[in-house]
């Protein structure tokens, strides 16, 4: 038999209905202490991962902006006509960090100069840029003797030139010595008459009518009948720089000139005599 009184309660007892939103209910609720959240993030793994990430993020500021990692100069290949100053001016490199280098850009600005044929940009950590361009160059032919030769950039002589356009760089040697194929000839004289070629027009204004070299003078460059002698490009002794801008001082000041040597560090030129009134028409 079942109990009455227990029965009465039971009947009488309502049910508890839940608390309507946006009403607190009486009840507090527990929250986890500081202590509590760090024990958790330590047994599963969330505080390690979290001190990891700290640490990565630290390595990576240190690595992206460290001085070490900061351009100083060029390393700079394959230039003659260009000095590596001005190159260095067109890729503008200087204290950028080699994570903020693009090498196609770089590359791309440095063949804008006239002299540039093509260029590549290639990066070495921490903070070496490598920079290798291919200047313009035409075609040689060695004239020796009045016989016009074929030769290439190192100097070996192929045979005799089939053909000669306005664009190719005849250099006339002033021996007469015979040379075959499989001969080489002064590559210093070829290096210098290809840079004088592309400079001389662009920074003096004028188109050289001869190339000639001699074994005492070098290279000369004729202006009509005005000779320059640059000598050797190997020469320390003068710059090629500094010969060109003595030649361009020379011009400038309207002197008159049928020779000049170009060599010592005191140049010293040979004034034209007075031309006739039919030699000046000419």
């Amino acid at each position: 038999m079942s109990n009455p009184r227990r029965t009465s309660r039971l009947i009488s007892r309502k049910p508890r209905g839940r608390a309507p939103l946006g009403v607190r209910t009486t009840t507090p609720m527990v929250r986890p202490t500081a202590r509590t959240i760090l024990r958790s993030m330590l047994l599963n793994g969330k505080l390690a991962a979290l001190v990891l990430l700290l640490v990565g993020i630290g390595c990576l500021i240190v690595v992206f902006r460290s001085p070490a990692f900061v351009v100083g100069e060029l390393e700079i290949e394959g230039n003659r006509s260009v000095n590596a100053a001005t190159i260095s001016q067109l890729a503008n490199l200087q204290g950028i960090s080699i994570w903020d280098i693009d090498p196609a850009e770089v590359a791309a600005r440095i063949s804008q100069n006239p002299y540039v044929s093509t260029a590549s940009v290639q990066l070495r950590i921490p903070a070496r840029v490598l920079v290798r361009v291919q200047e313009r160059q035409a075609a040689v032919v060695w004239n020796m003797g009045g016989t016009n030769y074929e030769v290439t950039a190192g100097g070996e002589v192929l045979g005799l030139a089939t053909s000669i356009t306005t664009a190719t760089l005849v250099i006339y040697d002033t021996r007469t010595i015979p040379i075959s194929a499989g001969s080489y000839i002064d590559t210093d004289a070829l290096n210098l008459a290809q840079t004088l070629y592309l400079r001389i027009p662009k920074e003096l204004g004028w188109q050289p009518t001869r190339y000639e070299w001699d074994p005492y003078y070098g290279l000369s460059v004729y202006n009509d009948t005005n000779q320059a002698v640059f000598g050797r490009l190997a020469e320390q002794q003068v710059s090629l720089d500094l010969k060109l801008a003595t030649l361009q001082q020379v011009q400038a000041s309207n002197t008159v000139w049928t020779f000049i040597d170009l060599r010592p560090e005191k140049p010293y030129y040979r004034p034209q005599a007075t031309p006739t009134p039919t030699a000046g028409s000419q």
